[in-house]
C-alpha cells in the first residue's frame, strides 16, 4: 500500500499509530490466568479494535503448533515460526505495524533458539572497531528480520557510573566520543538492513564524575539528573545531539527527571522527563531538531506508573510530545480519543505523532510493494552472524591484570580444570558448556561446580587441578536490583584464593567491576563481557596463548 496521508486517516487510525501494545494482551484472554488464550478470530478482533501502530513482539509459544493457539512468556521460539505468526497478525492491520524488541544486550539469540547470542555492547566497546561494530549491527538486524522484527530498542547511550545496569548495556559509558562513535556505527548497521535503531534513554545519565549515590533504577523509584543544562550539553546532551545528527530513527525517553530544564513537581516528585513538554517538545524536538520518533520507556515502571491514575497519565504522556507509548493497556485509544474530543489533547499533537511514525515506517520500507516482515531465514543468516561474532569476541577479551605472569597456560601441562561458578542466572551453567568443550578438545578433564563452601574444599580442588577458574556472571537485571552478587553466591569469595593462586584466573562474563568488588585476590583477571559460544572459544584461545589479548577496557577501571 502507499503511505497514507493524514487527511485520509480517521482520528482512530491516527491515534492507533501512537499505541504500542503488548503481545501478551492480544494473545491472553485474562490477566489472572495466563493460560487462557484467545482464538485467532478473537485476536483479529482485538487488533482491529485497538489499531496498534506497533507491537512488542514478546516471544513465547505463540507460534508453536498448527493452530497457533498457545502463548506464554519465558520460552523461546524458532525465528521462522514466530515470523509467520507475526505475519499472520499483520494481515489484520489497516496500516502496517512495527514489530519491536529490546534485544539490546545479546542480539536475537536469547529470544529465538535458532539465532545467535551475540557479544553485547561492552564487548563491542572493547574492540573499539567501528567497522566491526557496524557489521555486527547489520548482522543482528538481518537475524531479527528472520523473526519479523523491524524495530530494536538499542543502542543504550547513557553516560553512567559503575553502580547501574546501564554500564553493562553501553559501549563505553565513561568516554563520550567512543560511546557515540560505536553506538552510531551499530545503529547505522541495523538501519541499513531495515531495522530501526533507538538511542536511549534521553536526556541520558550524568556520567561518573557526577555520581553521588549508588544504585537507582526507574523500574522501582523516581530519580533525577541533577546537573546544570550547561554541563549536560557538554556531556549527555552532546551524545544525543550527535546521534540525532547521525540519523538515528528513534529516541527513547527516560522516566528520570531533569530539573535544570523542568523543575515542576508532580505529587511531591520532580516531573519525569516522560511527561515533560519542556524536555521532549521544547528541548529534544525543537531545540535539538529531532524529527524522528520519540518513544516512552515502559510506562508501567513504578517511577512513572505510581504518579497518577492511568487515564491522566496517558494524557500527560501524549501532551508532553511522545509519539509512541510503550506498553499501553487495552482501550487506551479510547482514552486519547475522548481527550481530543473534549480539548485536553490537540489534534495537532496527534497529527505530529502519527506523521513521525508513518515517516519511520516509510524509511523502513513498510509501504513498499511486496514488503514482508520476514526477509530471510536463520540457516542463511546465523552462520554469517557467528562469523562476525567470532571476530568481535577475539578482539574483545580483555586482560585486566596478571600480577605474577601466569598467562598463558600450556595445554601440555593442563590436565584437570575446575570452573567455580557464581551467578544468579541459573542458565549461565549451560552457557559454560562450550568453554568446557574447548578445554576438553585440548586434552583437559573439566569439572564445573556451583559455589565454594569452605577453605578445605578449595584446598582439595587446588591439589587435584592444574587450572582453577572463578567464573561470575551478573548481567542486565540478572539479578534485579544492583549489579552484584549476594547471599550464597557471594559467600564463595569468603574462601576464594586461599589455595592455588598460582594457577587461578578470575573471569567476569558480564559486569566489568568484579575484579575490584569481589576478586581482588585473583592475581590474573579477565573480562569477556559475554556468554556467547564464540566468546567461550576466544577465552580459551587467550588462556592458552593461541591468540593475544586485544581488548581494551570499555569502562574506566580506576573510577
Amino acid at each position: 500500500m502507499k503511505k497514507p496521508l493524514l487527511s485520509e486517516l480517521t482520528l482512530e487510525q491516527k491515534i492507533g499509530q501512537l499505541l504500542l501494545g503488548y503481545q501478551w494482551d492480544i494473545c491472553r484472554k485474562t490477566e489472572i490466568d495466563h493460560n487462557i488464550f484467545r482464538t485467532w478470530e478473537e485476536r483479529e478482533d482485538v487488533l482491529r479494535k485497538e489499531k496498534y501502530g506497533s507491537l512488542w513482539a514478546q516471544t513465547g509459544t505463540a507460534s508453536r503448533g498448527t493452530d497457533m493457539a498457545e502463548f506464554s512468556h519465558g520460552e523461546v521460539d524458532k525465528s521462522s515460526e514466530y515470523g509467520a505468526f507475526l505475519q499472520r497478525e499483520s494481515d489484520c492491520y489497516e496500516i502496517p505495524a512495527l514489530t519491536c524488541l529490546d534485544a539490546e544486550a545479546s542480539g536475537a539469540g536469547p529470544l529465538f533458539w535458532d539465532l545467535t547470542t551475540t557479544c553485547p555492547p561492552l564487548a563491542m566497546g572493547a574492540t573499539n572497531d567501528e567497522e566491526l561494530v557496524y557489521e555486527m549491527g547489520a548482522a543482528i538486524a538481518r537475524e531479527l528480520r528472520c523473526a519479523g522484527v523491524n524495530w530494536r530498542w538499542t543502542p543504550v547511550v547513557d553516560l553512567c557510573g559503575k553502580y547501574t545496569h546501564s554500564v553493562i548495556r553501553s559501549y563505553s559509558p565513561h568516554d563520550t566520543d567512543k560511546q557515540v562513535r560505536l553506538a552510531l556505527a551499530h545503529a547505522r548497521g541495523m538501519q541499513s538492513e531495515g531495522v530501526a535503531a533507538t538511542a536511549k534513554h534521553f536526556p541520558g545519565g550524568a556520567g561518573p564524575a557526577h555520581e553521588k549515590i549508588g544504585f537507582i533504577d526507574s523500574h522501582f523509584c523516581s530519580h533525577s539528573l541533577d546537573i546544570s543544562k550547561e554541563e549536560w550539553q557538554k556531556e549527555a546532551g552532546s551524545v544525543f545531539q550527535r546521534m540525532i545528527d547521525g540519523g538515528i530513527y528513534s529516541i527513547m525517553i527516560s522516566h528520570r527527571g531533569f530539573p535544570a530544564v523542568d523543575n515542576s513537581v508532580v505529587n511531591g516528585r520532580i516531573r519525569p522527563s516522560t511527561i515533560s513538554k519542556k524536555v521532549i517538545t521544547d528541548l529534544l524536538k525543537n531545540e535539538m531538531g529531532f524529527d524522528g520518533v520519540v518513544i516512552t520507556d515502559g510506562i508501567q515502571m513504578a517511577s512513572l506508573y505510581t504518579l497518577m491514575p492511568y487515564e491522566d497519565l496517558i494524557v500527560e504522556i501524549v501532551n508532553a510530545g511522545n509519539d509512541v507509548i510503550l506498553g499501553v493497556q487495552p482501550n487506551t485509544g479510547e482514552i486519547i480519543k475522548q481527550a481530543v474530543l473534549d480539548g485536553r489533547i490537540s489534534i495537532d499533537r496527534i497529527n505530529d505523532g502519527c506523521r513521525r511514525v508513518l515517516d519511520m515506517k516509510e524509511k523502513l520500507g513498510l509501504f513498499d510493494d511486496g514488503y514482508r516482515l520476514v526477509k530471510s531465514t536463520s540457516d542463511i543468516e546465523a552462520p554469517k552472524t557467528r562469523e562476525v561474532n567470532m571476530k568481535v569476541a577475539r578482539k574483545a577479551v580483555t586482560l585486566i591484570r596478571d600480577r605474577e605472569n601466569i598467562l598463558p597456560f600450556s595445554k601440555d601441562k593442563v590436565k584437570n580444570v575446575t570452573i567455580i561458578v557464581s551467578t544468579h542466572a541459573d542458565y549461565f551453567i549451560d552457557k559454560l558448556q562450550p568453554l568446557k568443550k574447548e578445554f576438553e578438545d585440548r586434552g583437559a578433564q573439566v569439572t564445573i561446580q556451583r559455589r565454594l563452601v569452605n577453605n578445605e574444599a578449595l584446598a582439595e580442588i587446588s591439589e587435584k587441578n592444574d587450572l582453577i577458574i572463578y567464573a561470575t556472571y551478573v548481567g542486565p537485571h540478572e539479578p534485579m536490583g544492583p549489579p552484584s552478587l549476594f547471599g550464597d553466591e557471594l559467600k564463595t569469595y569468603l574462601h576464594a584464593f586461599t589455595s592455588g593462586k598460582e594457577k587461578t584466573i578470575g573471569v567476569s562474563f558480564g559486569y566489568p567491576y568484579m575484579h575490584h568488588f569481589i576478586m581482588q585476590g585473583a592475581d590474573a583477571f579477565i573480562n569477556t563481557y559475554s556468554v556467547s559460544a564464540e566468546m567461550m572459544k576466544a577465552l580459551a584461545e587467550t588462556i592458552y596463548g593461541e591468540i593475544p589479548f586485544e581488548g581494551e577496557s570499555p569502562v574506566d577501571l580506576n573510577m
